[in-house]
Parts: structure tokens; C-alpha cells; sequence
């Protein structure tokens, strides 16, 4: 036992009740703030959205807003039938979702959600061929942010059990399954009420399995796998604002409001969008994938997909980059002369420039009505002379890397009205590809053929400083003519 001094306990008993009447202040704070929901609050909530998507939403139980308890429940359930869609028309579903909304005092809501299920459903209309996907969520939760004003979670993380999807066409079945998900998403408000948006998750053990319906070559299930799919979406100067003005719009637009002067104002509504965003990214990795073969089990160790935009503007471009690596091949599906010239990695770069694409998102806007929608015809004849006028540009790259050998080529080329450019390609190590070949024996066409190939590209070759083969290529498909390091080939060579 411990003995204090009298003036050591009388310390003590004033310091918990201090410490007492703290916790009581904290605890009468606590419930202060946390005021029971009202109809008036969610009222107001209701009113914010209706900024945007306009009152019809909640007339038609697309959105609604409700108390319960110290918080609101907001539930999206999008369906074709309650927009008032054609019965035989696409018909589609998403939802419930409901997210709970807590009040923060500063116009904004920390919400959670918890979903057993969220479904999404899409089926084609009656005419035409049938196809339909089905792809359900299941126990989902979230936690974040929300901003009625701004109609977006500024900030969100969704995690989900599992997935499971399927879509059915005539010419492909596919099912998948995914383990767990988790994704991360913040946005915020920027200039002109533009909106950031950045989007990073990962999805695990992916299996997907592909079925091509071609009776004239039947084939097995194509059976895809991966441990993980790690994606990033990001999107800057994104035209939130706008986009859910023209919802509103279109929303609260009544049925057969078609003059001359509603098909301008929308046509105003949606031009109003344009550029969608000032820049865009999106890269998908697939990390230890696996596809199933009649012959075995092809591992690729990492495949990464990378797309770069900068808006429908006047000088769009658009990038795409593609790159593979850790490729092996099942035992036995290769002669064993054939296994070095696999490619282990190899890497595809595409970037397209020269596009008007304001101007020409513009005119597709223009071309068609609400009551007439542009036919393929017009809208052709209606693009071409702006697809022409910016003379677009396909810039491109590639490398290969295998154990006998790498191959790397650049180049770029004219798209309209004939594809007209200039490539540089250069390899290394050819001899050991001609060995590669010899070793098949002289009983095989194939490699034969292939030999006498590699043969005639050295002939054409120039040797670079670093010693490898290089070939500068030169292509005209109006002249049809290609040039490699000044010999000319194809009917425009004759002439």
C-alpha cells in the first residue's frame, strides 16, 4: 500500500473532478452536435442535388434523401424504365446504392455505406443482336466524404469482398470472377467549377474466362488469370460542373420540346461541356498473369497498359502505351530451336496528334437532333473534311527483346488521305536467328522460308556505329511504293 500525504490526496480527488467535468463537457458536446436528422435537412441535401440533376430525379425515386436517425440516407436506383425509356429499347440498372450522409457544419457530409450487393444490368433492345451484362458487388463498404454543392464524393474508399461478371453476345461469352477490391477516390473542386478527379485501386485474383462463338473454328474457353489488376484514373480540369448542368437540363426538359429554339439550347447545354477535361491519364497493370492454352499455361510476369489525353481541344492528342515482359512458354508448345527468338519483352507506343477534336465534337453535336439523330452517312460526310483539314499524325515506337536477339523501331506516319511516313527500325544479333532457323533441319519449309527472310533483310541492311543492322524506311500507300535504304519496292516501284 501507498501512503500519501493529506495534501498529495486532496490533489488528486480535484484533479479527477477536473478530469470528470471535462468528459461531461466532451460527452454534452458530442451530443449536441450530433442533432437528430430532420425532413428540413434533408431538404436542403435534396435541393442541392436538384442544382443539378434537376427535380425530376426525385420525382421519379432515381434519388432519394431521407433521415434516419443523426444521419440521411441517400440512395441512388438508376433504371431505364424510370427515366421513361422504350420497353423494347436498351434497358438497363444500377443500384441500390445508399450511402449514410453525417453532418459536418460546413456544408459537407461524412458518409459510410455498407451494400450486401450493388448490381449493374444491361440488356439490348429487341432489335438487333442480343447481348447483356450482369455484374454484381458484393459486400461493399465505404467511408468519406461527400459535397452536395459540388454533387461529388471529394473523397471515398470502397472495399468489396468480391465480383462477379458475365456478358453474353453473338460472338463471345465472358465470365469473371474478382476477389477483393479496393479502390480510392478524391476529387475536388478547380477553376470555373472545374473538378480533379483521381481514381487508384487494386483488384485481386482475377479469372476470366473468354468464350468465341465461331462455328466455322471452334475453339476451347480461353481461361485469363491474374493476382493483381492495379489501376489509376486521373482526370484534371474535368468539366463537372457543367456536365451535371446539362443533366439538369435535359432532365427537367419536358417530353417533345423540340424547336427550334430547345434544339439550340441544348445543342448550347452540350457544347458547354467541351473539353470533358484539360488532361487525362489511365494505366492498368496486371501483375503475374496466366493464359490457358490447349498446349499449357502461358505466364506473363507483368502487362502494362498507359493512356494519356488532353481533351476534345483543338490540338488534341491522344497516347497509348503497351508493355509486356517475363513471357514464357509452356514446355513443349515451341521446338526447342524456336525457344530464343520469344520475345521476353516487348514494348508498343502509339501517339496520335493533329486533331481537331473541339471542332469536331462540335459538328457531331450540330449534325444531329433530338427528334432525328445523325445517321452514319451524314456524320461521315460531316467529319471527313475536318478530319482531312488537320492532316492527324500517328507517331509510333516499338522494341523487342528476346534471348537471340532485339529488335527497336520509330517512326510516323500521315493518316488521311493515304498513310504516308518514315520509319527507322535496327536490330541486333541477326546471325543468331539465321542459327536458330538452320537448326529446325532442311525437312521444314517453315523455318526454311524464314531463313531465306533474314537473309535478304541483312542484304538490306546498313551497319550503324554500335554495329547494329538498320533499316530507314520510307512508305506511300497512294504511291504504293516502300523504300528501304533507297531500294524501292511494290507496283509504284515499276513505274
Amino acid at each position: 500500500m501507498i501512503f500519501l500525504k493529506k495534501s498529495e490526496r486532496k490533489y488528486g480527488v480535484r484533479r479527477r473532478v477536473i478530469l470528470a467535468s471535462v468528459a461531461l463537457v466532451a460527452q454534452a458536446s458530442s451530443q449536441a452536435l450530433a442533432e437528430p436528422a430532420t425532413e428540413q435537412g434533408a431538404k436542403a441535401i435534396r435541393d442541392e442535388i436538384a442544382r443539378y440533376l434537376g427535380p425530376k430525379v426525385f420525382e421519379k425515386g432515381i434519388v432519394t434523401v431521407k433521415p434516419n436517425g443523426e444521419s440521411y440516407d441517400l440512395t441512388y436506383d438508376v433504371s431505364s424504365s424510370k427515366l421513361g425509356l422504350p420497353a423494347d429499347g436498351a434497358q438497363f440498372s444500377f443500384g441500390p446504392f445508399t450511402a449514410s450522409l453525417i453532418p459536418q457544419g460546413d456544408g459537407k457530409y461524412a458518409f459510410e455505406q455498407n451494400s450486401p450487393a450493388l448490381d449493374m444490368v444491361y440488356k439490348s433492345g429487341k432489335a438487333g443482336p442480343q447481348s447483356e451484362l450482369v455484374q454484381r458487388l458484393k459486400n461493399c463498404t465505404g467511408k468519406g466524404v461527400y459535397d452536395p454543392k459540388a454533387e461529388q464524393f471529394t473523397e471515398q474508399a470502397m472495399r468489396c469482398e468480391s465480383a462477379a461478371l458475365t456478358m453474353r453476345s453473338p460472338l463471345e461469352d465472358i465470365d469473371a470472377t474478382v476477389g477483393k477490391i479496393d479502390f480510392t477516390i478524391t476529387g475536388k473542386t478547380g477553376e470555373a467549377g472545374t473538378t480533379d478527379l483521381n481514381v487508384t485501386g487494386d483488384l485481386l485474383d482475377l479469372v476470366e474466362t473468354v468464350t468465341v462463338k465461331d462455328p466455322a473454328n471452334p475453339a476451347p474457353p480461353m481461361v485469363l488469370r491474374a493476382d493483381r489488376v492495379h489501376e489509376t484514373f486521373v482526370a484534371n480540369g474535368s468539366s463537372g460542373a457543367q456536365f451535371m448542368q446539362a443533366l439538369a437540363y435535359f432532365a427537367a426538359r419536358k417530353v417533345g420540346d423540340n424547336g427550334k429554339a430547345a434544339q439550340e439550347q441544348a445543342r448550347a447545354k452540350l457544347k458547354a461541356v467541351l473539353p470533358l477535361w484539360k488532361t487525362l491519364s489511365a494505366q492498368i497493370r496486371y501483375d503475374n498473369m496466366t493464359v490457358g492454352t490447349p498446349k499449357g499455361i502461358i505466364r506473363i510476369a507483368t502487362v502494362d497498359t498507359n493512356l494519356a489525353s488532353n481533351g476534345l481541344v483543338k490540338t488534341g492528342n491522344v497516347g497509348l502505351n503497351l508493355a509486356m515482359s517475363g513471357l514464357a512458354l509452356p514446355d513443349g508448345m515451341l521446338p526447342d530451336w524456336a525457344k530464343s527468338l520469344v520475345p521476353e519483352k516487348a514494348t508498343l507506343d502509339f501517339n496520335l496528334t493533329g486533331l481537331d477534336l473541339e471542332t469536331i465534337a462540335g459538328k457531331m453535336i450540330e449534325v444531329g437532333t433530338d427528334t432525328k439523330p445523325a445517321q452514319p452517312d451524314a456524320l461521315k460526310a460531316a467529319l471527313m473534311p475536318l478530319l482531312l483539314a488537320g492532316q492527324p499524325k500517328l507517331a509510333f515506337g516499338q522494341s523487342l527483346t528476346a534471348p537471340a536477339f532485339d529488335v527497336k523501331g520509330q517512326g510516323e506516319t500521315s493518316l488521311l488521305p493515304a498513310q504516308q511516313g518514315k520509319a527507322t527500325v535496327s536490330a541486333s544479333n541477326l546471325d543468331e536467328i539465321a542459327a536458330a532457323l538452320g537448326k529446325a533441319g532442311a525437312s521444314d519449309p517453315g523455318p526454311q522460308r524464314a531463313a531465306m527472310g533474314i537473309a535478304f533483310l541483312k542484304g538490306l541492311a546498313k551497319t550503324g556505329p554500335d554495329g547494329r543492322l538498320t533499316w530507314d524506311i520510307d512508305f506511300d500507300s497512294l504511291a504504293r511504293k516502300v523504300t528501304v535504304n533507297g531500294q524501292s519496292f511494290g507496283p509504284g516501284a515499276q513505274k
